[in-house]
C-alpha cells in the first residue's frame, strides 16, 4: 500500500461544461511541435488547433500507425535506392524502409519511411514507401499518396515520380461519386500497375529494386484477376537481381513464387532468404513454405522457431503487444503444427499455451479474430486430442488456459472435446452429461429454425401493411436475429460435433459399427477414428486406415507410431518391427513420454533396444546459415517491464510508481480537461473503478496538464468521481510510456495494465482512448491468473 492515500478525483463535467471546455482548449493550447510536408496556410492552421486531441495534424491516414521513432536497426538488407533528399539520415531511414518492404514487415516499414520524413519533410517518395506499407489498407494508402502528389515537382525526380505515379493509379480514390470498385476494375489497375512498373525499368533498367516490385506486383496480380501466365520468366527477372546481389531480400518473393507448385525450385531462396535479412521474423518464417510442401516438417519447424524467436525479440524491445506484429499468430500456430508433425508435443503445448496467455485486444486479438488466442486455443485442443493427453484436456479445462468462453463456436467445439476426452479416460457418466449438454442445445436451435419458419410466414403477410412504418430500432432488431441459413449451418456443425462425441462414447462401449457410422458424419480426423476403432476392438479396420495415412502423411511421426502400435496390438510383430525402423528416424526430435510413443516402446524392449530408441538427425546440406536459436530471440515471448514515472497531485503532492509497486494497477494516461474524449473514457471507467479494486487492481490517471491547470479543472467539475488523477506537466511520464507521437511532438492517449511484478500485461496507444472498461476489467483478471507469459 502506498504511504499516503491517493487525491480524490474532478467531477465528471456536464455535457455543457465539456463543450465549452473543448473550445476555450482548442482556442488558447499552443501547438505541438510537427513536420508537416507542406507549409500550412492560416486556414489549414486553425483547422489543425481544431484537431480532436491525439489526431495527427496531417490528415486520417496518420492516425494509425507507428508514431514513436524509428531507429536504424542491424540484421537488415542493405538497399541501395538512390532518392531526392539532401539528408543522409532521411536517405539511411528510407532504405531501411524498402528493406523492411521486402520483408513486409509493414509495421517497421512505415515507421521507417515517417523517421525518413522527419529530417526531410518534402522528401516525397517518403509518403510513396509509407503507403507501400499500407499495402492491406488501400483507404490510408490513398491519402498517404496523396500527400506526395504536391511535392513531386519540386521534390522528385524522374525516377521517384514513376514510382508515385505508379501507385498513384493503382490506389482507388474512394471518392463518392467515383465508380464501384468491382473485381473488374481491381483488375485493371493491378494490370496497369506492372505496366507502370516496367515504364520504370524502361527508363532506369539497372534499378534493382525496380525489378523486385515488378516481381511483387505480377505475383500479387495473380490475386487480383493479371493471371500469371510463366513462372520461369518470373524467376528469370529475379535471377538479374541475384546477379547484382546474390542475397537480396527478393528471395522472399522467389518463394511465394515457386510455394503453390514445385517447391523444390525454392529450395535455394530458402536458404538464403533468412541469411538475407536476419532481423525480420517474416524472413525466417517464408522458408517453412518450402519444407512443408517436402514434408521436411523439421527443417520447417526450425525456421518458424526462429521467427517467433525474432518477433518476440523485437516486441520486447519495441514495446509491442504480439499481435500488432504482421503475421505472428499465423507463423507460431504454423509452428505447432510443424512441432507436432515431428512429435515435440512438449515444445507444441508451450508454444500454444504462450498463445493464449498473450494479452486480448478486440480490434487484433479475439476470439472473434484471426489472432494468438483463437489459434493458440485450436491448437492446444489439437494437441491433446491427436496425441491422446486427454487427462491434459480436462485439467486445463477447469483452469485458466482452457476454460469455457463466450464465443458460441469455439465453446461447442471445447465442449466436444471435452466429452471425447471424458469418454477416453473410462469417465463415461462425465462424457454422457457433457453430451447431452450439445445435444440440448441441438434441440435448442432446432426450436429456433422453427420460430424463424413461422415469423417468416407472419412477416410476409403483414409486408404490404407495415413497409411504409418500419423504424430505426426495426432495422437495429434485424441485425441482432440470426438467418435461417445462418442457424442450419450452425445446427449442421453442432451436429458433426455430437457425433465425434458420440464416437467416443461409442468406442468406450466397444461399439465398432457405431464407432464408423458416428465418425463419418463427424469428418473426424482419420486417425482419431482408427483408434476409436482399435478401441472398439475393430483392429483390422484401423490398421487399414492407419495404413493410408501413413502414405498420406509422409515424414510425420503419428501415423508412423499409431500404424506401429495398431500392427503389434494385432500380432503383426515382424511387420510392427520392420514399420518401428522407420518411425525411429521420423521421431528423432520427438518426445518420447507421450502416452502415442510410450506404447510403442514395448517394440523397442523386443528389439532390445535402449530406453531411447531414436535415431539421431543428421542436419541436411542445402539449410545455408543458421544461427542459434537462443540467439535470436526467447522462446516465449514476455511482457516488458513497466517505466518508472513520477507526477504531483492537483494539491502539489509528489507520488511515483514505486508507491505502487507489489498490486497490479491500471494506469490511464489522459490529455488533460480539454480533450472531451479524454474526460469520456474516464466518465466510463469511473463506474468500474470498485469492480477493478475488488479484483485487487488499483486505477490512476496521468494528464499532461501541470499542477494548476489539473487543479482548476478539478475546481470546475460538479460532479464526483474516484479515479485518481496526477499531472505530469512536462509529459515525461508520457514519454517514457511512449504515449507521445515523436513525429508530430505530441502527446498520444494511453491505456496500460501493469501487474505486482512491475510488468506491462497489456497496453493501447494511439490517437484516441481506450473505451471499453468492461472488456479490460475481464481481460485485467484473466491475464493476472496466470501463471507467468
Amino acid at each position: 500500500m502506498p504511504a499516503q492515500t491517493p487525491p480524490y478525483s474532478p467531477r465528471v463535467p456536464t455535457m455543457l461544461h465539456r463543450i465549452f471546455v473543448l473550445f476555450a482548449f482548442a482556442i488558447i493550447a499552443p501547438l505541438p511541435s510537427s513536420l508537416p510536408a507542406i507549409e500550412p496556410t492560416a486556414d489549414a492552421a486553425m483547422e489543425e488547433s481544431a484537431l480532436d486531441e491525439g489526431h495527427s495534424f496531417h490528415g486520417e491516414a496518420f492516425n494509425e500507425g507507428p508514431r514513436q521513432a524509428a531507429v536504424l536497426v542491424p540484421g537488415l538488407a542493405k538497399i541501395q535506392f538512390p532518392t531526392s533528399t539532401k539528408s543522409d539520415q532521411a536517405q539511411q531511414f528510407f532504405e531501411q524502409g524498402v528493406a523492411l518492404l521486402h520483408a513486409f514487415a509493414y509495421l517497421e516499414a512505415e515507421r521507417s519511411f515517417r523517421q525518413s520524413l522527419k529530417h526531410d519533410p518534402e522528401l516525397a517518395i517518403a509518403y510513396w514507401g509509407m503507403a507501400m506499407a499500407n499495402a492491406s489498407n488501400p483507404k490510408r494508402a490513398r491519402g498517404m499518396i496523396d500527400k506526395a502528389k504536391p511535392l513531386v515537382s519540386q521534390h522528385a525526380d524522374q525516377r521517384e515520380k514513376l514510382y508515385i505515379d505508379a501507385l498513384d493509379h493503382y490506389l482507388p480514390t474512394f471518392d463518392e461519386n467515383a465508380p464501384k470498385d468491382d473485381a473488374e476494375a481491381k483488375s485493371k489497375r493491378a494490370a496497369r500497375f506492372i505496366s507502370d512498373m516496367e515504364k520504370i525499368l524502361y527508363d532506369f533498367p539497372d534499378d534493382i529494386e525496380a525489378k523486385a516490385f515488378l516481381v511483387l506486383r505480377i505475383w500479387l496480380g495473380d490475386r487480383e484477376g493479371v493471371k500469371l501466365t510463366s513462372r520461369f520468366a518470373v524467376d528469370a527477372l529475379m535471377s538479374e537481381i541475384f546477379a547484382i546481389d546474390p542475397m537480396h531480400p527478393a528471395h522472399h518473393y522467389r518463394i511465394h513464387l515457386w510455394d503453390p507448385a514445385h517447391a523444390e525450385l525454392g529450395l535455394d531462396s530458402a536458404a538464403k532468404c533468412g541469411p538475407s535479412m536476419p532481423g525480420v521474423a517474416h524472413m525466417w518464417h517464408m522458408p517453412g513454405h518450402i519444407y512443408s510442401k517436402l514434408n521436411r516438417y523439421a527443417d520447417a519447424a526450425w525456421q518458424q522457431e526462429a521467427s517467433a524467436r525474432v518477433d518476440h525479440a523485437h516486441m520486447m524491445r519495441a514495446r509491442l503487444m504480439p499481435d500488432q506484429i504482421h503475421n505472428f499468430a499465423h507463423n507460431n500456430e504454423w509452428l505447432i503444427r510443424n512441432l507436432l508433425f515431428v512429435g515435440r508435443v512438449n515444445d507444441a503445448i508451450e508454444q500454444g499455451q504462450n498463445l493464449v496467455s498473450l494479452p486480448q485486444h478486440p480490434k487484433y486479438n479475439s476470439m472473434d479474430k484471426k489472432g494468438s488466442y483463437k489459434h493458440g486455443r485450436e491448437r492446444l485442443l489439437q494437441t491433446y486430442s491427436e496425441y491422446g493427453l486427454w487427462g491434459r484436456l480436462i485439467n486445463e479445462s477447469n483452469g485458466n488456459l482452457l476454460p469455457p468462453i463466450a464465443n458460441m463456436d469455439a465453446h461447442e467445439e471445447w465442449l466436444a472435446w471435452v466429452a471425447v476426452a471424458h469418454f477416453q479416460t473410462g469417465n463415461a457418466s462425465e462424457g454422457a452429461r457433457t453430451l447431452r449438454s450439445l445435444q440440448r442445445r441441438r434441440l435448442a436451435l432446432e426450436g429456433t429454425l422453427l420460430d424463424l419458419a413461422d415469423e417468416a410466414a407472419k412477416e410476409t403477410d403483414a409486408s404490404a401493411k407495415d413497409a411504409d412504418v418500419a423504424t430505426p430500432e426495426d432495422a437495429a432488431d434485424a441485425k441482432q436475429k440470426r438467418t435461417p441459413d445462418e442457424v442450419r449451418k450452425h445446427l449442421e456443425k453442432l451436429r458433426r460435433l455430437i457425433a465425434r462425441a458420440a464416437a467416443a462414447a461409442a468406442a468406450h462401449r466397444k461399439d465398432a459399427k457405431s464407432v464408423k457410422e458416428f465418425a463419418k458424419k463427424a469428418n473426424l480426423d482419420n486417425l482419431i477414428q482408427a483408434q476409436f476403432l482399435a478401441d472398439a476392438g475393430d483392429l483390422k479396420s484401423a490398421l487399414e486406415i492407419a495404413q493410408q495415412e501413413v502414405k498420406k502423411r509422409q515424414g510425420q511421426v503419428r501415423p508412423q507410431a499409431i500404424l506401429v502400435d495398431l500392427l503389434w496390438r494385432n500380432g503383426d510383430h515382424e511387420e510392427a518391427k520392420k514399420q518401428f525402423e522407420t518411425l525411429r528416424a521420423l521421431a528423432c526430435d520427438a518426445d518420447l513420454d507421450t502416452p502415442l510413443l510410450q506404447r510403442v516402446s514395448v517394440v523397442a524392449t523386443a528389439l532390445n533396444m535402449e530406453e531411447d530408441w531414436r535415431i539421431k538427425r543428421e542436419p541436411a546440406n542445402d539449410l545455408g546459415e543458421r544461427p542459434a536459436l537462443d540467439s535470436l530471440g526467447p522462446f516465449r515471448w514476455q511482457p516488458y517491464d513497466a517505466p518508472a514515472w513520477e507526477a504531483m497531485s492537483a494539491d502539489g503532492t509528489p507520488w511515483s510508481a514505486g508507491q505502487f509497486s507489489g498490486r497490479p494497477r491500471l494506469v490511464v494516461f489522459y490529455l488533460g480537461f480539454g480533450c472531451l474524449h479524454c474526460m469520456e473514457q474516464l466518465h466510463a471507467f469511473a463506474p468500474k473503478l470498485e469492480a477493478f479494486r475488488e479484483a485487487g487492481i488499483e486505477v490512476v490517471a496521468i494528464s499532461t496538464e501541470n499542477v494548476e491547470t489539473l487543479a482548476s479543472g478539478i475546481a470546475a467539475f460538479d460532479e464526483q468521481i474516484s479515479i485518481p488523477l496526477f499531472a505530469d506537466g512536462d509529459q515525461t511520464a508520457f514519454k517514457s510510456f511512449r504515449c507521445w507521437d515523436d513525429f508530430e511532438g505530441q502527446p498520444l492517449h494511453g491505456t496500460f495494465l501493469i501487474d505486482a511484478q512491475d510488468r506491462v500485461r497489456w497496453q493501447d496507444i494511439g490517437f484516441e482512448p481506450f473505451m471499453d472498461p468492461d472488456f479490460l476489467l475481464e481481460e485485467s483478471k484473466r491475464l493476472l491468473k496466470l501463471k507467468d507469459n
